[in-house]
């Protein structure tokens, strides 16, 4: 048996047997790690509080070795203590869903063993805010998305024109696929301005307009230290539509699949 010890947010939970739970956890050096819970689901165990969506906390586990596991991994926890449950959030569905979202999201760029430090953190960060109410939803999940792919080596270059390299303000276009904008010279080049939107099957959209305030927006939301990531504000809500639009687009396209939470969620806002 191997034990170790390490901080962690629980970002899956699933019911196992009569009582126990399987929770994911994600971890700043370990990346994803799948715990069995004994007994978790009772309303007496210990491990209870610790083991709820979005808490995050100490966790002192116990894996097999490798000739034990035959093959598989899986860990059992130990002893848990509880730093943060965000508690705001479950008193609200909406942010519940949008909670869900960030977690499912990181859940797809992460795996067993991967350093996960800028990801934990940003989620960290982000169900903060959420909790906390510090910015308006839209904003702080466009943040993120935003983030999130960056982190997952996703980053567009939005430093300028990816065709001919000039300054973008108004009328310029996210290249979704590209990673890239294009401004609006470009786009009324060659045919360019009459090309589709959307791919040939009507299921990707490739191109997303943004506003002069909402490609400020993107820019700092990439570059920005993460202790000011939301130091910013767009007074039009025109343009945090436009944001929010280019970020959820973006990520989902490149991950390539979608998420019932970010579903539930934008139902819920409706």
């Amino acid at each position: 048996m191997n034990d170790f010890n390490t901080d962690a947010l629980v970002i899956r939970t699933l019911p196992s047997g009569d009582s126990d739970r399987l929770i994911t956890l994600l971890t700043a050096g370990r990346g994803r790690i799948n715990v069995m819970a004994k007994g978790a689901r009772s309303l007496k165990s210990r491990y209870m509080p610790a083991c709820a969506p979005f808490v995050y906390g100490n966790y002192e586990i116990r894996a097999k070795t490798a000739a034990e596991k035959g093959g598989g991994e899986l860990c059992w926890l130990k002893e848990a203590q509880v730093s943060e449950t965000f508690r705001e959030i479950g008193r609200d569905i909406v942010k519940t869903y949008l909670a869900q979202y960030f977690c499912d999201v990181v859940y797809e760029l992460t795996g067993p063993g991967a350093e996960a430090t800028e990801l934990l953190r940003l989620t960290l960060n982000s169900l903060h805010a959420v909790s906390r109410g510090l910015k308006p939803d839209l904003l702080i999940k466009a943040v993120f998305e935003l983030r999130a792919a960056a982190a997952g080596g996703y980053e567009p270059d939005v430093s300028g024109c990816g065709l001919c390299g000039a300054e973008c303000g108004d009328g310029a276009v996210l290249d979704v696929m590209n990673g890239r904008l294009i401004c609006h010279r470009c786009m009324g080049k060659n045919g360019s301005a009459d090309a589709s939107d959307v791919d040939p099957f009507g299921t990707r959209i490739l191109r997303v307009p943004l506003s002069a305030p909402a490609l400020a927006a993107v820019r700092y939301a990439l570059t920005a230290p993460e202790q000011r990531m939301l130091a910013f504000e767009l007074r039009d809500p025109s343009d945090t539509a436009q944001f929010s639009r280019a970020a959820e687009i973006y990520l989902l396209s490149h991950l390539e699949r979608g998420f019932s939470s970010l579903k539930c969620y934008h139902e819920l806002r409706q």
